[in-house]
């Protein structure tokens, strides 16, 4: 009898011997037509080369301590004054901090500011940080954010402070998070706009700080609204990018009205412009579906290689 037989019992009950008898003739003739047992169910000895590789340094690095967890340890390094080492300051990333040597002995700090609406008191206390604490300038980035460079370790715990202090923040603010939500420049006061986008905008960001599964994406990701105005918001060159439009009366059993558009895949970096998914979303329902497709690259995108997006 062939006893290498994939099923031993039923219902933990031992085979009878005219059980075997007859497994066995049923899987010889299975092997003389060339299938095998684990053409029909996983094989619990030879695993998938994915199970077996190690994963890549920077997926490693998240599994052994989520990035989000180490603020302790930039405290601790700031008792001493002392910079981080390489995982550490892939870590730091998530709290919006930079080390910058060995260019620059010091962190840069970047913020998150949705949409690029910022209030009065809001400027003037970045601006007294970096003047107290840095360099005394702030840069302004492409994605309408503020950046504070030349942080000593033992300042980098009260920036932080004193950003979160007036209703700011640095998370999720590089690596591999969300970046800064990006809208058209004009929102809200643009007479040409079809829609104001910054309610969407700020509702993004609150689902994004809210829930930690944002914070654990196989790469960065940009997502950008565009309301229909004056000054687009080049919505096409991020992963995600959504664009009002009007929808007058058809014979397609639309219901004219504003509508946004979904297009996914825009990366500068590789000269790609996002692609039309060729769908409306209502208004109503633009955040929910960003943040599923979020979700579903999440759960599917690369985890193996740190250039590409997905398997």
């Amino acid at each position: 009898m062939n006893l290498t037989l994939p099923i031993r019992d039923i219902q933990g009950e031992p085979l009878t011997h005219e059980q075997e008898l007859y497994l066995d003739g049923l899987f010889a003739g299975l092997r003389q037509r060339g299938y095998r047992f684990t053409d029909l169910t996983d094989d619990p000895i030879a695993r998938s080369p994915a199970e077996t590789t190690p994963p890549i340094l920077e997926e490693r690095i998240k599994n052994e301590l989520h990035p989000l967890d180490a603020f302790a340890q930039i405290s601790e390094n700031a008792r001493t004054n002392q910079p981080p080492d390489k995982e550490a300051a892939f870590r730091f990333k998530w709290h919006g901090l930079f080390f910058l040597a060995p260019a620059k002995e010091g962190f840069m700090a970047r913020l998150r500011i949705p949409g690029g609406q910022v209030k009065s008191f809001q400027l003037r206390e970045i601006a007294m940080t970096a003047k107290d604490l840095t360099s005394g300038y702030v840069q302004i980035t492409t994605r309408a954010n503020f950046q504070i460079r030349l942080i000593e370790p033992r300042h980098a715990p009260e920036v932080l402070r004193r950003i979160q202090s007036v209703g700011l923040h640095t998370r999720g603010a590089g690596a591999d998070n969300i970046r800064n939500l990006t809208t058209h420049a004009t929102s809200g006061f643009d007479p040409n706009e079809l829609i104001d986008t910054l309610p969407a905008c700020h509702e993004l960001a609150q689902i994004i700080i809210n829930d930690r599964a944002f914070y654990n994406l196989p790469r960065k990701f940009n997502i950008a609204f565009d309301g229909g105005g004056l000054i687009g918001s080049l919505e096409d060159t991020n992963d995600i990018g959504v664009r009002a439009v009007r929808i007058l009366a058809n014979d397609q059993g639309i219901e004219p009205g504003i509508y946004y558009r979904v297009a996914l895949g825009g990366a500068t970096g590789h000269q790609a412009f996002a692609r039309d998914l060729g769908v409306l979303v209502p208004p109503v329902d633009v955040v929910g579906v960003i943040a599923e497709i979020v979700r579903v690259y999440i759960d599917n995108g690369n985890r193996g290689h740190r250039k590409k997006s997905a398997s």
